[in-house]
């Protein structure tokens, strides 16, 4: 008893850690796939966990987890906090898809906003109707917990005060310096001052995308799509020769539905509904042919991110940017890169498993860096969930090929403690995974 005692000790004080393995959440030994983490030995000890293309992201979507919030709450956060860690594939101007699995109603439901383009382009590029924080301020008046202003205020900071930037967008800025330094605004943001991009380390202060998310965080999502901030963004396109009338970022509405998928037991298997790519999650979950990915280099401007809490709920995101960088063009006077409506924008989908009729939950990945991702997702959820392989184990075998999941899963569900349940980021790209579990 002294010994369990001393080991539960161990594993309570390493949840949550910063810099985790990001192969395994619930295995920080490292442990070969064919010996259960010591997590296993301790049935009573609740799991929580997230996981992310951008490791700064990651760790928002913990501290919400761990500070009292659900998994739409983190997933929220994470949103929030990427457009800031990693615009070039989930800015504010980003089109996507989440889906929610939601513990309380046992129900699942999607969100999805999908690239429309605008009126009118900016410098010959076409733009999109940005329409993201409006899915996201309605999944969180659906499914979250915690107050609006928690979920935005983690981003905000990061943008004010500054942040190391990450491998993952030192890698986009690398890959897309050049092509970002046709607009001012954003060479102003992403420049060293000597024509060169910012790199890993840099500290990278945002001001503009600050006031912005400052603004969302008081006034709530609204004022984005029909306050001041809209009539802003349309102003300030319209002066750089671009065209996005208030009405269209009034009338773009995001669709919320029941997701699509099929059973499995007495599971459901969640996948994005038309237009987006839900049918390709379910042909890598099913094992038929897909996309014959490589392994990306970058992002491609395409993420994603996940979370599960303690209670079985679950919010899985996958964003575009249509292509890295979107449009390549910044509104000034609010650090929005916009998005631009290419077949990648619709070529999404995040998969979750839960139960309907117990609220349970199995699974829930995402992938970006490729339009292929949403088929990667499906096959390392099979891998996992049917096939009993840990998070670790599968990514690491699919090399990252057809882009970089991110995912968790429970194959012997949550709601009993957890003790089967591991995630991780795809080793192969820049992401993080983190255990959130409550000390």
């Amino acid at each position: 008893m002294r010994r369990l005692a001393v080991i539960a000790a161990l594993v309570l004080a390493g949840c949550g850690g910063s810099e985790p393995d990001p192969e395994n959440v619930r295995n920080p030994a490292g442990l070969s796939g064919q010996r259960a983490p010591v997590g296993n030995m301790l049935r009573g000890v609740s799991f929580a966990a997230v996981a992310a293309d951008e490791s700064r992201a990651a760790e928002v979507g913990r501290d919400v987890l761990k500070g009292g919030g659900n998994a739409t709450d983190a997933a929220a956060a994470m949103y929030f906090a990427m457009a800031v860690t990693l615009p070039s594939a989930a800015s504010l101007g980003a089109s996507g898809v989440c889906i929610v699995h939601d513990s309380r109603t046992r129900a699942g439901e999607a969100f999805v906003f999908a690239p429309v383009a605008a009126p009118g382009g900016v410098r010959g590029t076409p733009i999109t109707v940005p329409s993201g924080v409006r899915a996201i301020t309605l999944m969180h008046a659906r499914h979250g917990q915690v107050p609006w202003q928690a979920v935005v205020a983690p981003g905000e900071r990061l943008a004010r005060f500054g942040l190391p930037v990450s491998r993952a967008l030192s890698r986009d800025l690398q890959a897309g310096a050049v092509a970002l330094g046709a607009d001012s605004e954003a060479r102003r943001i992403f420049g060293r001052g000597s024509g060169t991009a910012v790199t890993e380390g840099d500290n990278l202060v945002q001001t503009e995308l600050a006031a912005t998310l400052g603004v969302i965080r008081q006034r709530g999502g609204a004022e984005f799509f029909s306050g001041s901030l809209a009539r802003l963004m349309s102003d300030q396109i319209a002066q750089i020769g671009g065209s996005l009338p208030l009405e269209a970022m009034r009338n773009t509405l995001p669709q919320a539905s029941p997701p699509a998928g099929e059973s499995f037991g007495g599971f459901r298997v969640y996948v994005a509904p038309p237009p987006m790519a839900g049918a390709m999650a379910l042909a890598g979950w099913n094992g038929q042919p897909g996309p014959a990915g490589a392994v990306p280099a970058d992002s491609g401007g395409i993420s994603g991110f996940v979370a599960v809490d303690s209670k079985g709920g679950a919010a899985a995101c996958s964003l575009s940017m249509g292509q890295l960088f979107g449009a390549r063009v910044m509104v000034p006077n609010t650090g929005i890169l916009l998005g631009t409506p290419t077949a990648d924008g619709t070529a999404l989908s995040p998969l979750v498993i839960g139960n309907p009729g117990n609220g349970e939950v199995l699974f829930a990945g995402a992938g970006g860096g490729s339009p292929a991702a949403a088929y990667a997702t499906g096959v390392i959820a099979r891998g996992t969930v049917d096939k009993h392989q840990y998070v670790a184990a599968a990514l690491k075998a699919h090399g990252g090929q057809g882009g970089y999941v991110n995912a968790i899963a429970c194959p012997d569900g949550i709601r009993s403690g957890g003790a089967s349940c591991n995630g991780g980021a795809d080793p192969a790209g820049a992401g993080l995974a983190l255990n959130a579990s409550p000390r």
